[in-house]
């Protein structure tokens, strides 16, 4: 009795699942890079101008003198 092994072959049974292009996120990093720029540049001017504001109110109930 002659054993052929040589073409004897161990075939698992799984899917093969098409490789995905990750390109979709690609660009993503720039995305978020630019809201956090965007957010920042945002509020520092609506800080800016709450510390006017601000401000403006506090010094107008002073009255200053200037001696003579």
């Amino acid at each position: 009795m002659s054993n052929n092994l040589g073409n004897l072959r161990a075939e698992r049974d799984i899917e093969h699942y098409p490789v995905r292009n990750n390109a979709t996120y690609a660009g993503l990093w720039k995305q978020i890079a630019l809201g956090i720029v965007a957010g920042y540049t945002a509020l520092s001017v609506l800080g800016f101008i709450a510390a006017m504001l601000w401000l403006k109110l506090a010094t107008s109930g002073l009255q200053l003198q200037i001696p003579s």
